[in-house]
């Protein structure tokens, strides 16, 4: 399998700015620096989710 070379570096870094995800991550970086975005205030990605099923799992561990 071939490897990849990037052979100018500028230009792979100005096609990576104009990425929806690059450009979205760049945007809350700023935010973080300049304190206006409060990391987890909102976020859900470091809370469990909520298990909906908890009291069919219970029911179903007490048959068994």
């Amino acid at each position: 399998m071939p490897k990849a070379i990037i052979e100018d570096k500028d230009q792979f870094y100005a096609f990576l700015a104009t990425q929806p995800l690059c450009r979205w991550m760049a945007q809350k970086q700023l935010e973080i620096a300049q304190g206006i975005h409060h990391g987890s205030a909102g976020s859900s990605i470091h809370r469990p989710p909520k298990n909906d099923n908890a009291e069919l799992a219970a029911a179903l561990s007490s048959m068994a």
